[in-house]
């Protein structure tokens, strides 16, 4: 670890976090970490998140989740466009590509 930020409170800690990361990429985990990555990609249709979005999909953990984007897009709740804007994947090498393609947009 070369830099610490501390910070007062959770808000404060994702704040820091967007500002500083190049890729939000969410490991299998609980509430905590879906709330952040929930709210990285929540930022990221509006504009005020420019990084890339990622659950590693590792066995399958977000499997249940991605399904449940995808019915939001099928039911009109979610456009196509920003369902673009995250993945979902166990696979370095199409992480990779999405992060690559992301800032090539």
């Amino acid at each position: 670890m070369t830099h610490l930020i501390t910070v007062n409170d959770l808000d404060e800690r994702k704040k820091a976090m967007m500002q500083h990361a190049d890729v939000c990429l969410a490991l299998p985990g609980g509430i905590g970490t879906l709330e952040e990555i929930s709210e990285a990609y929540s930022w990221a249709r509006v504009g005020q998140n420019n990084t890339p979005c990622i659950f590693f999909d590792v066995n399958n953990y977000y499997a249940p989740l991605q399904i449940f984007f995808d019915q939001m897009v099928e039911q009109n709740f979610l456009s196509h466009e920003d369902r673009q804007l995250v993945l979902f994947s166990d696979s370095l090498l199409e992480i990779d590509t999405f992060i690559q393609n992301y800032y090539q947009k």
